[in-house]
């Protein structure tokens, strides 16, 4: 081998092997920094919310609603990446719970009822009843069979109440 073959070898491995790692690698590592951001965020936001305004999925509180019902809502649009997107096509060889997914889907749900009681503060409410969740799928034009994302909307009764 002269050293034009070694150096045609290299480059073939470097490109084909070690690159693709390193971006995976990179890719896992950037989702990993981001998730574990949002995940933060969001658990702040829950605790200042749950200290001020009181949640419950039943039609009314059981002492009563209070003055100024309105309807709030939240909404969060979640897309698969490309990293989850690769990990769950081992997945599917084996079955087994989606768990990127998985996350992803627990994560927008959390966004979305943050974004309802940041709603439901602004306007003075300190309390929301009926809350509900609702899921609809987003399709792209490109590709029919596949979903673009995953729209996830909760919404309630907030309302201020009567203190005895």
């Amino acid at each position: 081998m002269d050293s034009d073959d070694i150096r045609a070898a290299f480059f073939m491995l470097f490109f084909y092997i070690v690159m693709p790692l390193l971006l995976l690698g990179g890719t896992w590592l950037t989702q990993h920094m981001i998730v574990r951001s949002r995940r933060k965020f969001l658990s702040a936001r829950e605790a200042y919310y749950r200290e001020r305004i009181q949640m419950t999925n039943m039609k009314h509180f059981p002492d009563g609603n209070g003055s100024s019902p309105a309807l709030v809502s939240g909404a969060a649009v979640i897309a698969g990446n490309y990293f989850v997107s690769f990990v769950s096509l081992f997945r599917h060889l084996f079955g087994g719970e989606l768990k990127g997914y998985t996350g992803m889907c627990s994560d927008a749900r959390r966004l979305a009822l943050v974004r309802m009681l940041y709603e439901a503060e602004r306007m003075g409410a300190d309390a929301v009843c009926n809350i509900r969740f609702e899921t609809s799928t987003i399709n792209s034009a490109e590709q029919k069979q596949k979903a673009a994302g995953v729209e996830l909307i909760v919404y309630g009764t907030a309302f201020r109440r009567t203190r005895p």
